[in-house]
């Protein structure tokens, strides 16, 4: 059994605890620093990227990668991202640090569907948003069909639902810039 991750919070991720705390009711310590990612979890937050120190851990340093390299193959397994809106779904970042844009890829069985949800705005004046490119296969959101090559960007604040190709896998790839990106922030809280 694969132990459970502590997390050390940094001050933007004190704050999107704090947002996510208020938005659900709960207690907030100001004082707590470690937690565990089920704890985490249980604010609705959600992992959306890696931060430079971890990336370094990782091996991720900067220099020509592509995605027929082994950083690329154990990204898969070693830099997941959460998918709480839909099941089966696979999705990492990729083995690269261009903070504070993180670029994942994902990959959605066939007939996948992604459960309506909305990102908090990071403000009002510029509020974020999640560009998807699609690569392979299709999407249907708002009931238009979008293909390879195609992209859509949903700024944050808005809610959005959409499928997947019913025949076969859809590749996508995703960049997202949510609360306190530019900070290092690894987690968003979407609902």
């Amino acid at each position: 059994m694969k132990k459970e991750e502590t997390f050390k919070l940094s001050d933007v991720e004190m704050e999107t605890l704090k947002r996510a705390a208020s938005q659900k009711g709960k207690s907030f310590d100001s004082q707590k620093r470690d937690y565990l990612g089920s704890e985490l979890s249980e604010y609705g937050l959600v992992r959306e990227g890696y931060n430079h120190e971890e990336l370094k851990a990782l091996g991720v340093k900067p220099e020509i990668v592509t995605s027929l390299d082994e950083a690329e193959k154990s990204a898969k397994t070693k830099m997941l991202l959460d998918t709480p809106f839909g099941s089966g779904i696979l999705k990492w970042q990729l083995p690269i640090d261009m903070m504070p844009i993180r670029v994942a890829k994902t990959i959605f069985p066939k007939n996948s569907n992604v459960d309506s949800h909305v990102h908090p705005e990071s403000t009002q004046e510029d509020p974020g948003g999640g560009l998807r490119m699609i690569a392979k296969g299709s999407v249907i959101y708002a009931g238009k069909k979008y293909e390879a090559g195609d992209w859509f960007f949903i700024p944050n604040g808005l809610p959005y639902e959409f499928k997947t190709d019913h025949e076969s896998e859809t590749i996508v790839f995703y960049t997202y810039r949510f609360f306190g990106a530019i900070e290092g922030n690894r987690f968003s809280h979407p609902h």
